[in-house]
């Protein structure tokens, strides 16, 4: 037992004094955002193809297209001067279309959960649950589930085993809906 536990030991020192030879003798050029300078890092994410802007710029900017989008008159666009600015608002507008079909998209989906959840309600769905003799608290929630009275039978099973109400089940004849809550079929069951 002695010789594998000296081995591994070895092992981890060997490891460990290898990589602090790399720590101390690989040469420091790694740059990171840490050591290099503000106008460095602003040429580097130019390069990568993303705008830097200062505060007041972004200010501006923003209040340019809020002022955009809540007048309902078409405003007159400046001439670009040069290929870039012509690129530049190209990609804006761009990004503008991906944005609106990006809030459209939402607000459809928005309006489509609204419709199902009002369909769900008028759709409350009621069973009538037989539990007979020697049945596991496991089959009851999944007679529930497959009537659409809950929605996961292992989370209804897990309720019912943190609040010891699986072993107080009744046997006999329950309503039951799925307007209730997990609580409420619980005690219906075990009265």
């Amino acid at each position: 037992m002695k010789q594998p536990v000296r081995v591994f030991a070895i092992g981890l020192l060997t490891a460990g004094v290898i990589m602090l030879g790399f720590y101390f003798f690989s040469n420091g050029n790694i740059q990171t955002a840490d050591n290099l300078s503000d106008e460095e890092l602003v040429k580097l994410i130019e390069e990568k193809g993303y705008h830097v802007l200062s505060d007041s710029e972004y200010i501006a900017l923003s209040v340019d297209e809020q002022g955009a989008t809540d007048s309902q008159t078409p405003q007159k666009e400046e001439q670009p001067t040069t290929k870039a600015k012509a690129a530049e608002k190209t990609n804006d507008e761009k990004n503008k279309d991906k944005q609106k079909e990006a809030d459209n998209k939402r607000e459809n989906n928005d309006r489509e959960d609204k419709e199902k959840d009002k369909e769900d309600k008028e759709k409350n769905k009621t069973y009538t649950l037989k539990i007979k003799s020697g049945m596991p608290s496991s089959d009851i929630s999944d007679l529930l589930e497959e009537n659409d009275i809950i929605d996961d039978a292992s989370e209804f099973n897990k309720y019912l085993e943190k609040h010891n109400y699986s072993e107080k089940v009744q046997l006999g004849k329950f309503k039951v809906s799925s307007d209730m809550s997990l609580y409420e079929i619980a005690e219906a069951i075990t009265k």
